[in-house]
């Protein structure tokens, strides 16, 4: 039986491809204990192939739990035994729509805590301390939990992905997936066709705003991104207006970036997008208002309107690039 150091790592996968989350997931256990202390739970179609990749990032053992369709329910109910058993001191969980209804409900059921969403661990006089944004990113929180074990759900991009060790050896065991008891059950998945990178993964990003007053906008935005060898998004309104696709939408209501590079462009800068992008290593504003708050957060800022400053700055790159 591991000692109570350990730590459990729950990986979903799909098609035996584990989740981007999952090396920064080990990140973050390493910060906690020993490697030797690391265990994994891999979940999902192909749970046994992406099983190996999981292990060389690091866990001394990986268990393989073959889900069809993977939901918070089954999940819990496939984590119980194994915590039971394990006894870890912490589940780490990535801060997914799967870890999002996972975290409380498996705390709820181990009749524990949880602490979600959280973008920093550290231990102050023996007790281990967790970070979270909080008001909408307007402030940051830290809390304990002080029963065992602790249900942590880690923000993408907060950490750094851990190397794989193609030498390292891990043993890998199969589990029976668990039946969830609720009754609720998928009827269909909708993929939606990506073309480039995601925008999650992308180290260069061009966001827009409400203040690009339109679809058309997103256009030259486009032509920018592709100089960049990067991709589009937008904040919440224009997805709202229905002016770019919800699956572009940034911020903490969309999707978490920490790109090397953002550029947003007529973006206001509302705590709940900048909450979404504060990992980002370099953020560019472009707003016609001098007292936007997007000024606050950015590293660099032009003060004009963006109908004249992107056309300008394509043609820079244009220029520098030879394209």
């Amino acid at each position: 039986m591991p000692d109570n150091q350990s730590v459990l790592i729950v990986v979903e996968v799909k098609g035996g491809t584990p989740a981007p989350a999952a090396a920064e997931l080990f990140t973050a256990a390493k910060a906690i204990t020993a490697d030797e202390s690391i265990f994994a739970l891999v979940v999902g179609t192909g749970a046994r192939e992406a099983a190996v990749a999981v292990g060389r990032l690091g866990a001394v053992k990986v268990f393989a739990a073959e889900v069809g369709q993977v939901s918070s329910d089954a999940v819990a109910l496939t984590v119980m035994p194994l915590a039971a058993n394990l006894n870890p001191k912490i589940i780490l969980l990535a801060e997914t729509d799967l870890g999002r209804d996972l975290a409380p409900m498996l705390a709820a059921r181990l009749s524990t805590a949880a602490v979600t969403d959280v973008i920093a661990i550290r231990t102050e006089g023996g007790s281990r301390i967790f970070t979270r944004p909080v008001y909408g990113g307007n402030a940051l929180a830290d809390f304990t939990i002080d029963t065992e074990p602790q249900v942590v759900s880690i923000r993408p991009k907060t950490f750094a992905p851990a190397p794989a060790n193609d030498k390292h050896t891990v043993e890998i065991l199969e589990l029976p997936a668990a039946e969830p008891l609720t009754g609720v059950q998928i009827l269909e998945r909708v993929a939606v066709k990506e073309t480039g990178p995601k925008i999650e993964e992308a180290k260069i990003v061009v966001g827009g705003g409400r203040g690009l007053g339109g679809p058309e906008g997103f256009a030259q935005l486009q032509e920018l991104a592709g100089l960049l060898d990067g991709v589009v998004g937008a904040s919440r309104p224009p997805c709202d207006q229905g002016w770019w696709p919800e699956s572009g939408q940034i911020g903490v209501t969309g999707k978490i970036i920490a790109p090397d590079l953002y550029i947003a462009v007529g973006i206001s800068g509302s705590s709940q997008h900048l909450s979404g992008v504060s990992g980002a290593k370099t953020l560019v504003a472009i707003n016609k208002d001098a007292e936007a708050n997007i000024f606050k957060a950015a590293a660099y800022g032009v003060t004009g309107d963006w109908k004249k400053v992107v056309p300008a700055l394509v043609a820079k790159v244009k220029e520098l690039t030879g394209r």
